[in-house]
This record gives C-alpha cells, sequence and structure tokens, in this order.
C-alpha cells in the first residue's frame, strides 16, 4: 500500500473516533514512519532474514585530510551489535583478474573503533590490502550529521569504490514520493495501521496543551510524544 493510502486512511478512523482530531498529513506520516522501522526491527531480530537488506554496487571511497580512507552510508543502517546492520563491505583487489562477483572476493571484517589499535600490533591481524577491516563512527560535517565507515589496509592502494550490503532503516523526517509503497510486505501493514491507530489515540488522550501547541508538526515537543506513543508497554498497545 502507498504512504497516501495509509495516511488518509488513518486520518478518517482517528476522525472517526474522535471529533477533534486535527493531526496533520505529515505528522501522521512522521508517526507511520517511526512505526514501520519498529517493525522491521522486530522482524529482523526475530528471524535474522535478509528482507531488509539493500545491495549497493558502488559507493564511492573517499580521503580525508589526515590520510584516512572512508565511505558515508548511502542509507540509515540497523543499530545492531557487532555492526550487524552492515552485512559485507568487499572491493576487487586486483581488478586484472576475473574471480566471480565482487561481493565474493575481498571482503572487510567489521571491528569495534576500541579495537583499531591493536590489530597493527600484531602480523596476523595487522591491516592490509589482503586483510582489510572496517569500523563505523557518527561523524558531524558542517554540522550535519553523517554515518561514516572508515576503512583500514587500502591506505596504500587505488580503490575507488566498494560494494556493500547494508540492513537499512526508514528517514522518518523524509518520504520523497507519498504515492510509492511503504517497504513492508503486506502481511506487515495492517500491524503499521493499527499501532499507528493506537499512537494517535494515546495522544488525543493526553491533556490538549501538550498536544494541540499549535507548533508545527516536525517540533521536537510533537515528535517527543510520538516516540513516546511508540514505546509504550505491549500491555497498553493491545488495548
Amino acid at each position: 500500500m502507498t504512504y497516501r493510502f495509509v495516511v488518509y486512511d488513518i486520518e478518517k478512523n482517528l476522525k472517526a473516533s474522535f471529533d477533534d482530531a486535527d493531526f496533520t498529513f505529515n505528522q501522521i506520516l512522521y508517526w507511520v514512519q517511526v512505526v514501520a522501522n519498529r517493525l522491521r526491527l522486530q522482524h529482523n531480530m526475530a528471524t535474522n532474514s535478509d528482507l531488509f537488506t539493500s545491495t549497493f554496487n558502488s559507493v564511492t571511497v573517499n580521503t580525508d585530510t589526515k590520510g584516512r580512507k572512508y565511505i558515508d552510508l548511502p542509507v540509515q543502517v540497523m543499530d545492531l551489535p557487532s555492526n550487524g546492520g552492515i552485512i559485507y563491505i568487499t572491493y576487487n583487489l586486483d581488478t586484472n583478474k576475473c574471480e566471480g562477483p565482487s561481493f565474493a572476493q575481498t571482503w572487510f571484517q567489521g571491528v569495534n573503533i576500541g579495537s583499531v589499535q591493536h590489530l597493527y600490533l600484531d602480523e596476523y591481524t595487522k591491516p592490509s590490502p589482503k586483510n582489510p577491516y572496517f569500523y563505523r563512527v557518527g561523524d558531524k560535517v558542517d554540522s550535519v550529521d553523517v554515518n561514516r565507515v572508515y576503512l583500514l589496509g587500502i591506505e596504500c592502494v587505488p580503490v575507488a569504490n566498494v560494494e556493500m550490503a547494508v540492513k537499512g532503516i526508514l528517514n522518518p523526517s523524509n518520504v520523497c514520493d507519498i504515492d510509492e509503497d511503504i517497504p513492508l510486505p503486506d502481511a506487515m501493514i495492517q500491524d503499521l495501521m493499527m499501532q499507528v491507530l493506537q499512537l494517535g489515540r494515546f495522544v488525543m488522550m493526553m491533556p490538549s496543551e501538550a498536544v494541540n501547541s499549535g507548533e508545527d508538526e516536525s517540533t521536537p515537543d510533537t515528535r517527543l510524544y510520538a516516540n513516546r506513543a511508540v514505546n509504550l508497554p505491549e500491555a497498553q498497545q493491545q488495548q
């Protein structure tokens, strides 16, 4: 189902329950994205499937002012233990050889930033073009948050791009086309709509001064209530 259809259906149901319901389209759209992310994460934790995995065949490798090579993640990824949101990063070490698809060639091993120094102290773990590593950090570039992945072991070889696969999440603040299908299986759409309806009903039962503040739906206060509702105890959600 499309974002447009789902949001309008939720809006209609909320107005049927509350005569004074005055939610904006963008506000409900934001909730849809928040809940969709929650359902995607729950599905992944329960099944560890590749349902929400996206592959990027050519992610540009950059070099910072300190000579470190890095990539900026093309999408936001699930925050899973042991860099689990990144399925793989790989590159073709020898472009003159045909050794199968690039994702089957030289893999970067994921590590924690705190262990990087120790890698270089052991000849068996020392990063190299044949034994590369990656670690992920959150950086600010020109006051903008970026998800950056640093690549170890390829400092002295020319690598223009890498291939990677990630388990992505949706950006609640950015829906480019409301006539696109929501990236969830049809079987999850009903759960999505029910949870967003419960969220809206919860917000409507809050004190009016906390909800109808006259602020735009993108203000921190409104998002606070949205997130608080999404994280209601299971018993409350099922009411």
